[in-house]
């Protein structure tokens, strides 16, 4: 998967992903699901990003294929290939499956990172038939699946059929709805961060005062009346960090606050937040946050 889907390699991002797994079982979430369907007619499925561990795309409204093995598995690429292409628009993205059915799909970012996308569909907003049935006949033949005609009808017949309008409302309510799950993300993160230590209490003090950025291990454990290798062990023990690993997580951190700030230029924003490498600052964002800080304002644009 590319780098925007995210990879969830630490701490930080599985925690992302497991406060996208509290949300999504929470009531108040399921309501709200159960709402929108009941709204629009179209069913609605909460999935986990396709990069997070164990991620299940079987549990995708009909993802298992409609027409038949193989449709399962021409319908689950499908999937993929859409979440991707919504992670590059930041916003919803509509396709079809398999069957020339409508879907919408999603991304719902938390703490900068694509933790999961909402997707709704089947649904159909034309009759098949006519020019439109034999359109969607030769794709399935192109597909391998030409024989599948008589499930084609099936599966069109129990798919609702909405308006237009009622498409573009659904699309509208999909988005507020990412935008509340979003915030609610971010908030049980917030929830779920440790009181720091008194040791580390001290060593954010000391970063605050000091001018330079470039401070240096031996001088932090000097301050707090450590050895430098005592002090690594007893760090790493508390924070579950090497302190090389805790100060660029703090400068990325610093860097995702300055970028809210659309006067400044990412090259100021990577030097501010004490960055020497511009290069180096790029890959370090995208690793946690699962996008470049390019594409983060484009979704504090969004």
């Amino acid at each position: 998967m590319s780098a925007k889907s995210g990879t969830f390699p630490n701490g930080a991002a599985l925690a992302e992903l497991d406060a996208w797994r509290q949300l999504t079982t929470s009531a108040t979430v399921r309501e709200q699901q159960v709402a929108f369907t009941c709204a629009t007619g179209v069913p609605l499925t909460l999935l986990p990003a396709s990069a997070a561990p164990g991620a299940l795309f079987d549990e995708a409204f009909c993802v298992k294929g409609c027409l038949g093995s193989p449709s399962g598995d021409v319908c689950r690429e499908k999937v993929l290939r859409a979440e991707q292409r919504a992670l590059r628009r930041l916003g919803p993205t509509q396709y079809s499956c398999p069957s020339g059915l409508l879907k919408i799909i999603v991304p719902v970012f938390i703490g900068g990172r694509h933790a999961g996308s909402l997707l709704a569909g089947p649904f159909s907003v034309h009759a098949l038939e006519g020019a439109r049935l034999a359109e969607q006949v030769e794709r399935l033949e192109k597909q391998g699946l030409g024989d599948r005609v008589s499930q084609l009808r099936t599966t069109w017949r129990h798919t609702p059929l909405i308006s237009a309008e009622k498409c573009r409302a659904a699309g509208t309510l999909l988005r507020m709805f990412a935008r509340y799950l979003e915030e609610s993300g971010k908030r049980t993160l917030q929830k779920g961060v440790p009181a720091s230590s008194p040791l580390l209490r001290k060593i954010e003090a000391f970063l605050a005062e000091s001018q330079d950025s470039r401070v240096s291990l031996k001088e932090v454990a000097a301050r707090v009346n450590l050895s430098p290798c005592h002090f690594c062990a007893v760090f790493k023990k508390q924070t579950g960090l090497t302190f090389t690993e805790y100060r660029t997580q703090q400068r990325l951190e610093k860097a995702q606050r300055l970028l809210h700030d659309p006067e400044r230029r990412v090259s100021d924003v990577a030097f501010a937040a004490g960055f020497e490498s511009i290069p180096y600052f790029n890959r370090a964002f995208r690793r946690r946050f699962g996008c470049s800080p390019s594409e983060f304002r484009l979704r504090l644009a969004r």
